[in-house]
C-alpha cells in the first residue's frame, strides 16, 4: 500500500460472537438453522460478520455488515442497488446482494452477501483489468443519462447522483457537492476557496467538454464508484478478483481506475496501461493524463472530507488542484470543443 493510503488507518477488525437480530434471521432461506455469527474482515464504517446456517443438511455462509447511525439506511440501500446491478453484469467477480433492511433496533442496518473466501494481497492484474473491463462493456445506460437512480455513499458521504444529460454536468454536479463537504468538515479555507473557482470555471469544462462535442459521445457505463485497492481482493482458491462496497453510477469508464492514481507505483500504472490495451482511451486522447488526474482529484476530495483530522488529504487535494488550474485555467479562457 502507498504512503498516501496509509494514511486511511481507521479500519477496525470484527471478532467474537454476534447476536442475530430477529430481522436479519427472517432473510434467510426457510428452514434455515442458524450455527454462528462471528465478526468478521475490517470496515471503516460498519460491522461485519462471517453467518453459517445449515439447510436441508448443508452448511452455507452470509457475509453480513450492519451499519448504525442515521445514516444506515440510505447506506445499505444504496449499496445494496449498486452491487446488485454489478453482480448481474459480473458475477463471477463480485458478491450477491441477498437482503437489506432496518433491524428491530431502528439505529441499526443491515446487508447480506453471498460470502467468499479471499486471499492476502491484489489480485493479478490480467484478471482484474478483465473483470473491470467487462463490467463496463457488459451494460450502457440506455437512456443515455449519466447518475444513478437512488443515492449512494463513499464511505459515510452521499453522493449526487441526479440524472444529468452530460458527463460534464454530472462531474461538475458531484465536485461542487464533495467540495462543499469538505468545507463542512474541515472548515473554510481561503486558499481552497481561491483555488476552487478557476478549477471548477474553467479546467473541468475545459478537459471534459471535449469528450462530448464535435461529434463525440460518450456511453454511460456501470461504474463500481470507489474500486480503491481497499474495495477489491483476490479469491481464494481462484485467484480471480472480488469487487465489494460500491458507490455505483452510471459514468465515464475511465473514471473507473483513476483511485490507481494516489499510489504511484508500478502495479497502479500497469492496470491502466492494461485495461486500455482492452478499452482505447477516449477522444481527445492527448487530454487523458490530465483527465486522469482531474478524476483522481474527487478522490482527494472524498478522503479529505472522510479524515478531516490528517491535515495531508486537504494538502494533497489543493496541490492538484492548483496543478491543473496552472495548466489549463491561467491564460485560458474558454474549453476546446
Amino acid at each position: 500500500m502507498s504512503e498516501y493510503f496509509e494514511h486511511q488507518s481507521n479500519a477496525k477488525a470484527h471478532h467474537g460472537d454476534i447476536e442475530l437480530d430477529g430481522r436479519i434471521i427472517d432473510k434467510l432461506p426457510q428452514g434455515a438453522v442458524v450455527k454462528s455469527c462471528r465478526g468478521h474482515g475490517i470496515s471503516n464504517w460498519n460491522r461485519t460478520a462471517h453467518l453459517d446456517f445449515v439447510l436441508d443438511g448443508q452448511l452455507h455462509s452470509y457475509f453480513l455488515k450492519i451499519l448504525t447511525g442515521p445514516k444506515g439506511r440510505p447506506m445499505v440501500h444504496g449499496e445494496y442497488e449498486s452491487m446488485r446491478l454489478i453482480h448481474e453484469s459480473v458475477p463471477k467477480f463480485s458478491p450477491m446482494p441477498l437482503a437489506w433492511g432496518p433491524c428491530a433496533d431502528p439505529t441499526k442496518h443491515f446487508i447480506l452477501f453471498t460470502f467468499h473466501e479471499l486471499s492476502e494481497g491484489l489480485p493479478p492484474i490480467p484478471q482484474f483489468v478483465n473483470a473491470v473491463a467487462q463490467l463496463h462493456t457488459v451494460k450502457r445506460n440506455p437512456s443515455g443519462k449519466f447518475g444513478f437512480h437512488v443515492t449512494t455513499y463513499n464511505g459515510t458521504l452521499a453522493q449526487d447522483n441526479t440524472w444529468c444529460d452530460t458527463w460534464e454536468e454530472f462531474y461538475m454536479k458531484g465536485m461542487k457537492r464533495i467540495l462543499k463537504l469538505e468545507e463542512e468538515v474541515r472548515g473554510p479555507s481561503s486558499e481552497l476557496r481561491k483555488i476552487s473557482v478557476p478549477f471548477l470555471s474553467k479546467v473541468i469544462p475545459r478537459l471534459l467538454r471535449p469528450l462530448e462535442t464535435q461529434g463525440r459521445k460518450i456511453d454511460p457505463v456501470l461504474i463500481h464508484g470507489d474500486l480503491w485497492i481497499g474495495n477489491v481482493s483476490a479469491q481464494a482458491g481462484s485467484n480471480d478478483p472480488l469487487m465489494f462496497d460500491a458507490s455505483a453510477f452510471w459514468g465515464h469508464n475511465e473514471y473507473e481506475l483513476s483511485t490507481m492514481r494516489p499510489l504511484k507505483n508500478e502495479w497502479a500504472k500497469e492496470c491502466m496501461e492494461s485495461y486500455h490495451a482492452l478499452i482505447p482511451r477516449s477522444e481527445p486522447v492527448e487530454d487523458w493524463d490530465a483527465r486522469n488526474a482531474l478524476y483522481a482529484i474527487r478522490t482527494y476530495a472524498h478522503d479529505s472530507a472522510l479524515y478531516p483530522d490528517e491535515p495531508k488529504f486537504r494538502e494533497k487535494l489543493m496541490e492538484e488542484m492548483q496543478n491543473l488550474v496552472a495548466q489549463f485555467a491561467e491564460g485560458h479562457n474558454e474549453a476546446r470543443g
